[in-house]
């Protein structure tokens, strides 16, 4: 077995430009502009592959879940032919069809004018709306958007621009492989609205700078000055972070009688590695538990947050096994988190912002931006190095 990730993955450059310099932060309008968001739903949600969910939500036929994204929505079902995303709207007059945010149905009934859907996404019953040659019923079913699972996460693009998936996650396999992702099981999952620019949570998520600061819990595990970024080939971001000595595990206790999954390294044992699917899909990689947190724009200044536990599916088996420490550390550091990024998305919301300089390790923050950035030139600022 390798020692740790580091032997898995391609050669880091520790010589990397930003290490000469570091970064600086972006404009007002680059982060709380209309303009810029107009273009990041177009260029960004709208043509890239996103991932969306996990395999272990979907166990069962009829198995399914639903999705915001800007001012759109999906459903996405576990049908005969395996998960597919549908636009989540009825084909008669444009119902939105499914609020709860995850269930099980075997037919999605618009309760407008009782159009019937199957599982599959077709068109069962009209319940009586009449119409004649001129209606095609095998044309009318749920509207579907392409749907991919790679390392048991589904993914959706709206676009047929959207890249190789393949190409686009470059080196995540050798952590979803290390990790067992695909093997997880979800033990609990939840939605924090944010009154803040999804890209704030981005930045947010994806640096431990503020830990001492603002999570006192988190600190006493982690070491946020023993940490560093990776340099990662495909449209991902990352860095990792080690636990403290007296430690085995990120949670309230810090401690965990929970077996390490097998393939992860030695030498991450006790680390976590901070692994981001660009634009939004932040995973906390732990040697006992993986955590998966989307961000997902509703508008310049509004997100959700959806947060996911997941963990192994012998350890979930177990008649003691319990997530609550975990769960209890990380719902209390995300109102933390939250209410950070909404005094952030404030400040930065006076047009007189000045960009402000970044720290060495604020390297994934410069990293996101500088991805966004480059996929929505053309909006004020945003092609600027």
């Amino acid at each position: 077995m390798a020692e740790s990730m580091f032997d898995l993955i391609s050669e880091q450059d520790e010589d990397r430009p930003y290490f000469a310099t570091g970064g600086r932060g972006r404009t007002h309008a680059f982060y709380t502009g209309d303009e810029q968001f107009r273009l990041e739903m177009e260029q960004v949600y709208g043509k890239r592959w996103l991932p969306v969910d996990h395999v272990s939500r979907f166990q069962e036929k009829g198995s399914y879940a639903t999705l915001n994204i800007g001012s759109g929505s999906i459903l996405l079902i576990n049908g005969d032919n395996g998960i597919q995303a549908y636009h989540n709207y009825c084909r008669h007059r444009g119902y939105k069809l499914v609020e709860e945010p995850a269930g099980k149905r075997q037919s999605i009934v618009c309760i407008y004018h009782c159009w019937v859907y199957d599982r599959n996404g077709k068109l069962k019953s009209l319940n009586g709306t009449y119409f004649d040659h001129f209606f095609d019923k095998e044309k009318n079913g749920l509207l579907p958007v392409r749907t991919q699972v790679r390392f048991g996460v589904v993914f959706v693009a709206f676009s047929d621009e959207a890249g190789d998936l393949d190409e686009v996650l470059g080196e995540f396999g050798t952590f979803a492989a290390a990790y067992d992702l695909e093997s997880l099981v979800c033990a609990q999952a939840k939605d924090y609205p944010v009154a803040s620019n999804w890209k704030l949570v981005a930045h947010n998520v994806n640096e431990s700078l503020h830990f001492p600061t603002a999570h006192k819990d988190l600190h006493k595990i982690t070491d946020f000055d023993d940490a560093g970024t990776y340099e990662l080939r495909g449209d991902i971001v990352g860095a990792w972070q080690v636990i403290r000595s007296k430690y085995n595990s990120v949670s309230m206790t810090g401690l965990s009688d929970r077996t390490p999954m097998p393939n992860v390294p030695p030498g991450d044992l006790k680390k976590i590695n901070w692994i981001t699917i660009l634009p939004n899909l932040l995973f906390g990689f732990t040697a006992d538990y993986v955590m998966m947190q989307w961000v997902w724009p509703e508008s310049p200044g509004t997100c959700t947050v959806r947060h996911f536990w997941l963990f192994h599916p012998t350890e979930v088996a177990k008649p003691d096994f319990s997530h609550e420490a975990v769960f209890a550390l990380w719902d209390k550091a995300n109102y933390e988190d939250w209410e950070l990024c909404e005094r952030t998305h404030r400040g930065l919301s006076n047009p007189m912002w000045s960009p402000g300089q970044l720290s060495l390790d604020e390297e994934v923050v410069s990293q996101i931006d500088a991805w966004v950035a480059a996929l929505t030139a053309g909006a004020p600022e945003a092609a600027r190095p």
